[in-house]
C-alpha cells in the first residue's frame, strides 16, 4: 500500500496531467511515474520514485512559469 506522501504526490501529477500510457505499460511516458495500469487513469508514484518525480514537478512548474512570462511579453 503506497504511503501518504505516494499519494499525494500522485495527486498532484493528476493534477498537473493526466496519464499518458501506451496501453500495454502502467507508466506515464510524459513524467515516467508509475499509473495504477495500462489504461493509466491515475500517477501511483513508487517510494523509489519520489525524488525524481519531486525534481519533474519543479521544473515543469519552472517551465510553465517561463513560458507564461514568454507569453505576457508577447512572444
Amino acid at each position: 500500500m503506497p504511503a501518504e506522501g505516494e499519494l499525494q504526490m500522485g495527486r498532484q501529477l493528476d493534477e498537473d496531467h493526466a496519464p499518458e500510457t501506451n496501453g500495454r505499460m502502467s507508466v506515464c511516458r510524459r513524467c515516467g511515474s508509475q499509473t495504477d495500469g495500462p489504461e493509466g487513469r491515475h500517477h501511483l508514484p513508487t517510494e523509489r520514485q519520489t525524488t525524481r518525480i519531486a525534481e519533474w514537478l519543479v521544473a515543469e512548474a519552472q517551465r510553465l512559469h517561463l513560458q507564461r512570462i514568454r507569453q505576457a511579453r508577447g512572444g
